[in-house]
């Protein structure tokens, strides 16, 4: 298991946080996995096991809890204007290093379905951005999802 997905799971089963604010990470997380998979108009069906696998894995999701969250995720991507709010709660939730790591599991999603698109790359280029990901580290893990397994 990653860095990052500990970094979150740590988030998510705090028991002094109310329940809706860990559900509002988990959510602001699928949100940004499913607007990239969704960003060369192809949802692979790679691309969409991939975001399932890091979302349930992440956040120790029962199938029925991820089938919720995820259907709550896809109509936010879908009706969201921007990601501001999303990568907001992200990059104030996790470390530079974990937002890199976030960043490479981006990639892998990107990668999926053998491909990088246009419209994907500059997606990443901008989320890299709102999460405060330094270039040299978008490069460095744009190489290390492409050479490999994740972490």
């Amino acid at each position: 298991m990653t860095d990052w997905f500990r970094h979150l799971k740590s988030i998510v089963n705090r028991r002094d946080e109310p329940a809706a604010d860990r559900q509002a990470l988990a959510r602001a997380a699928a949100v940004v996995l499913l607007d990239l998979a969704a960003a060369d108009d192809d949802q692979a069906g790679e691309e969409l096991e991939l975001v399932h696998a890091a979302v349930r894995d992440a956040f120790d999701l029962e199938e029925s809890e991820l089938a919720e969250l995820i259907s709550q995720a896809d109509a936010l991507q879908r009706q969201a204007v921007s990601l501001h709010e999303f990568t907001h709660d992200l990059r104030t939730g996790l470390s530079a290093p974990e937002r890199a790591e976030l960043v490479e599991w981006l990639w892998r999603v990107a990668y999926a379905d053998g491909r990088i698109d246009r419209y994907e790359e500059h997606l990443m280029r901008r989320l890299a951005d709102l999460l405060g990901v330094p270039h040299e580290e978008f490069i460095r893990r744009k190489h290390q999802a492409a050479s490999g397994p994740c972490g």
